[in-house]
């Protein structure tokens, strides 16, 4: 990752726009002030509790006077649409993996999605949510051909773990990918493809709430694990030769 500098110029270069766009979100929620004007209005993320966060509680949100500073941030532009990861917090000892999509619209950059996860442990914070009943998860089903293209790839990609096939994971995935762990760690492409080859099989991973959102040549697919304790996650594709690639996955700890 990059530090990106937060430049104000008259005409700024998209990626100059969308850091000036970051500095004044974090403005807006120290003053409290019109935080619900960066997020789209069909704007969805996910906390650093796993919850789901909507507009609607952007809009409730308080000022803030100590929000986190940015740090290591990194912007990557696809067209009208820009993947910001970095880490930031209040201080050293709590920080969070942050990711936001933003799209742009009449000239005009919001945040689409986004997904916060802690950086280790904190103190105090509240225990990971138990283990979901053991019942069967009803299977997903495309609703169009663009989710038909996403979920070819979502789901080879869930099968190459379970059928410990590296290969497969290498051909849906970006050679820059990278894998955030709930504990905010980051695993390059070439780490998870050594795990992959290591392991034996095992069953596929059982997951639900799925829902697809398309960007241009940038989707998302958000989803509920059902993990030992549940997590919710942010998969993040790179259309590449027409065939959608992963290219960052986020994984929250329900609290």
């Amino acid at each position: 990752m990059i530090a990106a500098a937060l430049v104000a110029l008259a005409v700024l270069a998209p990626a100059d726009d969308v850091a000036a766009r970051e500095q004044q979100r974090i403005d807006a929620i120290r003053s409290g002030q019109n935080i619900a004007r960066f997020y789209a209005p069909s704007y969805r993320g996910i906390t650093a509790l796993g919850q789901y966060e909507t507009l609607e509680q952007i809009q409730s949100l308080k000022a803030n006077a100590t929000y986190a500073r940015l740090r290591d941030v990194a912007i990557e532009l696809h067209d009208d649409t820009a993947i910001v990861t970095g880490t930031e917090g209040a201080s050293d000892t709590e920080r969070e993996r942050v990711l936001r999509i933003w799209t742009r619209q009449n000239g005009a950059w919001t945040i689409a999605t986004a997904q916060s996860t802690w950086i280790g442990n904190r103190a105090g914070a509240p225990a990971p949510a138990a283990a979901l009943p053991n019942t069967p998860v009803p299977e997903f089903m495309p609703r169009n051909s663009a989710e038909e293209s996403l979920w070819l790839s979502q789901d080879a990609l869930m099968r190459s773990f379970a059928d410990a096939e590296a290969e497969s994971y290498k051909t849906f995935s970006t050679a820059q990918s990278l894998r955030m762990t709930t504990g905010g760690d980051a695993i390059a492409r070439q780490a998870w493809l050594d795990t992959i080859a290591r392991r034996q099989k095992g069953p596929l991973a059982v997951v639900d709430e799925m829902q697809m959102a398309f960007y241009g040549d940038v989707a998302v697919v958000n989803l509920r694990g059902h993990e030992a304790n549940p997590t919710r996650q942010s998969w993040v594709y790179l259309r590449e030769g027409g065939l959608w690639k992963l290219h960052l996955r986020f994984t929250t700890l329900i609290r």
